[in-house]
């Protein structure tokens, strides 16, 4: 038995229960797992504070986002942990693409019901406990000029590639030192989704939550709706290039639905500022470890469609 499944299994024993009828349920930053009616977190890191500060912030959620009602937090051997009701539903990523475009339609547009909920959430009452960066970035204008520098330098991207992502970001970071901000989930993935019985029951894991403008959701949310991790492959299916009458007519909703929070050249600039970040973050960890030639990295694919200045491969949406 693991450190962490020591620290479960005595848990679960003070509240009635056996770490043998427990279900490993994944999970990146924590070890989570699901017992009959009740679900334990606990931190794969020793000596921080990352689960303490997401219940504080949770507790003034609104309960449309339909997030657990917690029972105790603690700390076992510097991991600290919650203990929390259990909802019941299935993650989203394990049911989309069994979804008829139908669903998926009503599936989406639930979700931005939940993330305005979000949104509406009073800064002030939260941004004591709550990042102002995202996970994948800093948000800091000099670091990220001078990674794109680097990767010009390396021959990842040409000087006219470079310089145009370039002047992408600094739009992206005038418009983000402006613009009004809010309580942003950070992190709207369909890992982070439950549905059950045809609806988004729970939108969970606030533990990247952050106070930035709106856009940053809007990002990870069609990236959502509009891009599709093909498993066979190891590549996105980008839902806008895709032909076939259904799809088409599923991605003309999508463009109804988001078109309002793209209105403006603001709106876009930030919206492509953090797509950039984001595809950012995945080439570093490709450079890290890279497996084959970089034209197989999907996030340098991205970088380079982005490149082009007119919002690439997602031009059909934005222009």
């Amino acid at each position: 038995m693991t450190k962490h499944e020591k620290i479960a299994s005595d848990i679960f024993q003070q509240y009635g229960l056996s770490f043998e009828t427990a279900e490993r349920a994944g999970g990146w930053t924590n070890a989570v797992w699901l017992n009959g009616a009740f679900a334990l977190r606990v931190s794969l890191q020793k000596d921080n504070d990352i689960i303490r500060r997401e219940v504080e912030r949770t507790k003034i959620l609104p309960p449309e986002i339909g997030y657990p009602k917690n029972i105790a937090i603690g700390v076992t051997d510097g991991y600290e942990w919650s203990f929390s009701e259990r909802i019941q539903g299935e993650v989203l990523s394990k049911v989309w693409n069994t979804l008829s475009w139908a669903e998926k339609i009503s599936a989406v547009k639930q979700i931005i019901n939940i993330m305005n909920k979000v949104h509406s959430v009073e800064v002030d009452k939260i941004e004591h406990v709550t990042l102002k960066k995202a996970w994948y970035n800093s948000f800091n204008k000099n670091d990220s000029l001078k990674d794109i520098e680097s990767y010009i330098y390396q021959g990842i991207f040409t000087p006219k590639q470079g310089r145009t992502l370039q002047d992408i970001l600094e739009k992206f970071y005038k418009w983000n030192a402006c613009t009004t901000t809010v309580l942003c989930h950070g992190d709207i993935t369909t890992d982070n989704l439950l549905w059950h019985d045809g609806n988004i029951v729970s939108l969970l894991d606030f533990e990247h939550s952050v106070i930035a403008p709106r856009q940053l959701d809007i990002h990870s949310l069609v990236n959502l709706a509009l891009i599709q991790y093909d498993e066979s492959t190891s590549k996105d299916i980008i839902l806008l290039i895709e032909s076939g009458q259904e799809i088409q007519e599923y991605t003309a909703e999508m463009y109804s639905l988001f078109s309002p929070f793209l209105s403006t050249q603001g709106d876009k600039d930030l919206f492509i500022g953090y797509n950039i970040l984001y595809r950012q973050c995945f080439l570093e960890f490709w450079l890290e470890n890279p497996k084959g030639e970089i034209e197989q990295c999907d996030a340098y694919q991205k970088l380079i469609s982005l490149s082009d200045g007119n919002f690439g491969y997602l031009s059909k949406f934005l222009n």
